[in-house]
């Protein structure tokens, strides 16, 4: 097999970003244009990002626009 490291990295940098701000679409396309032809790693790069949106929707319904992270309510 001749895998290639950086695009396990890519699909998991697409994934974290479509995880934290709920955009499956403009992670797709900001990290395809990160490398040349990264257009090539389209198909894996959209699964991970909506499956990443769908998960993250179900453990917090917030994103990072959204959660407020200087609330003290205790």
């Amino acid at each position: 097999m001749n895998l290639i490291p950086l695009n396990f990295a890519l699909v998991g940098a697409a994934a974290t970003l479509s995880a934290s701000i709920y955009a499956p679409l403009t992670a797709l396309v900001l990290v395809c244009n990160l490398v040349p032809n990264g257009y090539q790693l389209f198909v894996p790069i959209l699964i991970a990002s909506f499956a990443a949106k769908y998960f993250a929707k179900l453990i917090l319904p917030y994103n990072v626009y959204t959660y407020d992270f200087y609330s003290n309510k205790r």
